[in-house]
């Protein structure tokens, strides 16, 4: 029983790495297409 939370708890961790990763690459994305917008 202790070994299946502790692998749940591994498996929430790591979707919240991803969806942070996720977030961080889509505003580094709009942050590059704003710039080169600007730049025309």
């Amino acid at each position: 029983m202790k070994k299946n939370n502790a692998g749940k708890y591994i498996k929430y961790a790591i979707g919240e790495i991803v969806l942070v990763v996720i977030g961080i690459l889509i505003a580094l994305s709009l942050n590059n297409w704003n710039e080169s917008k600007k730049m025309r």
